[in-house]
């Protein structure tokens, strides 16, 4: 069964919870997994991939945005629309919906910011998984 973490932060911008999902990422990585960020949008996917090469001093994750349905040589991915085939390890979900079907996934990582709307997504998208049979789990960070 999938994993579903929410990690909270205390931070409320959007800013805060890129530099998140970066540092989570080069965790994960570090660990040996394949890591798929899913953007949700264009904007938000050159963002992540700006800040992939440079949110560190000492280090930079390489990475690859992948087309719509399509595969990713790289051990880190971006994704706007849809996720790759072969997003089935850790999945970073930076759009402001669930993931539809995470089914075949091993982890799905949710980031909450303390901001209104920010937080009442987050609010849907744990319903969202819980409807799902799946019980999310909460880190305050």
């Amino acid at each position: 069964m999938t994993q579903i973490n929410f990690y909270n932060l205390s931070q409320d911008t959007e800013q805060m919870r890129k530099l998140f999902a970066c540092r989570l990422t080069e965790k994960a990585r570090s660990l040996g997994h394949r890591v798929c960020l899913f953007a949700g949008s264009e904007t938000v996917a050159r963002e992540i991939d700006a800040l992939l090469w440079s949110f560190s001093s000492t280090s930079f994750i390489p990475h690859a945005i992948v087309a719509a349905d399509g595969t990713c040589a790289e051990n880190v991915s971006i994704a706007v629309n849809s996720l790759p085939r072969d997003a089935n390890d850790v999945v970073i979900n930076l759009s402001s919906d669930a993931l539809g079907n995470v089914e075949g996934i091993a982890r799905v990582n949710e980031i909450i910011i303390q901001e209104p709307e920010a937080l009442e997504q987050a609010r849907e998208r744990y319903r969202h998984y819980q409807q799902a049979g799946i019980k999310p789990e909460m880190i305050k960070l």
